[in-house]
This record gives structure tokens, C-alpha cells and sequence, in this order.
């Protein structure tokens, strides 16, 4: 069974407007929505994109590249910060 998340930026809008995620996405390179991203594919979730832009289709498929080379995106200590001010708990 393969989780697949949906409506992940709809019903993260507010979080995904803190300044703390803007200032860790920017030292990613990646945007807010892309850091949510790859935070769900880093928990092994597949986030599905119902992006119409372009753009953003591209950036999502950067991303999901970057987590499909094995690419350390977040150690373990920005795992539980992003999940803290994302309001997820265990």
C-alpha cells in the first residue's frame, strides 16, 4: 500500500506561509510548496500534484528528481522542525 496524499497544499496554506518555512525552503533551494514536497516524500508519502501551471510542474518534478537520487534534502533535526511548525505530531 503506497500512501498517496492529497489536497497536501490546499490544507497547508497557513503553515506553508510562516516566515521559519520560507527561510528553510530558501536555504534548500526550494520553494514553500516544493519543501512540503519533499518533506512527504522524505516520509515515504506520495504527494499528488493537481498543479495546471507549467512552472510548478517543473519545480515539483525538480524536486521529486532531487528525492529520487538519494539526495539528503533534511537531516533529521529539520525533519522534526518542519513537522513541528507543520503542526504534525507523532
Amino acid at each position: 500500500v503506497i500512501y498517496q496524499s492529497f489536497w497536501t497544499l490546499t490544507a497547508s496554506r497557513q503553515a506553508l506561509a510562516r516566515p521559519e518555512i520560507a527561510k528553510i525552503a530558501d536555504g534548500k533551494d526550494l520553494t514553500p510548496q516544493t519543501l512540503m514536497y519533499a518533506f512527504m516524500m522524505s516520509m515515504g508519502h506520495t504527494p499528488l500534484d493537481g498543479t495546471t501551471s507549467k512552472v510548478h510542474m517543473m519545480e515539483d518534478i525538480a524536486v521529486m528528481e532531487r528525492i529520487q537520487s538519494e539526495e539528503e534534502i533534511f537531516n533529521p533535526s529539520e525533519m522534526e522542525e518542519i513537522a513541528f511548525l507543520l503542526g504534525i505530531t507523532k
